[in-house]
């Protein structure tokens, strides 16, 4: 995303992220995927968070990239990290991570 912050949209994502608010954060995300452009989904706020959570978060990153969209994560919660780490994604999670 180096040249094109500018250009880089940037989600924050507030409160819980689990499975009973991944309804309403899947339609944020899903917003900012379809508008094309780079973004950034910051989870300095974000938290609790569960399985749920976490695989929206993944699929939302995998989702952008299949359409050429760039997405990143910053700012992960420990809570978050710890979840990547149980399901063996954790590497995953540092690659998408700014």
């Amino acid at each position: 995303m180096a040249g094109e912050d500018r250009e880089v949209k940037t989600i924050l994502l507030t409160g819980p992220v689990t499975l009973y608010e991944v309804s309403a954060v899947r339609e944020s995300l899903k917003a900012a995927v379809a508008e094309g452009r780079p973004f950034l989904i910051d989870l300095a706020d974000s938290g609790p968070w569960d399985l749920a959570g976490f695989q929206l978060l993944v699929s939302c990153v995998k989702t952008a990239r299949l359409r050429q969209r760039e997405a990143r994560v910053t700012n992960v919660p420990k809570p978050c990290m710890e979840i990547a780490e149980r399901s063996g994604l954790a590497d995953w999670l540092r690659s998408v991570q700014i």
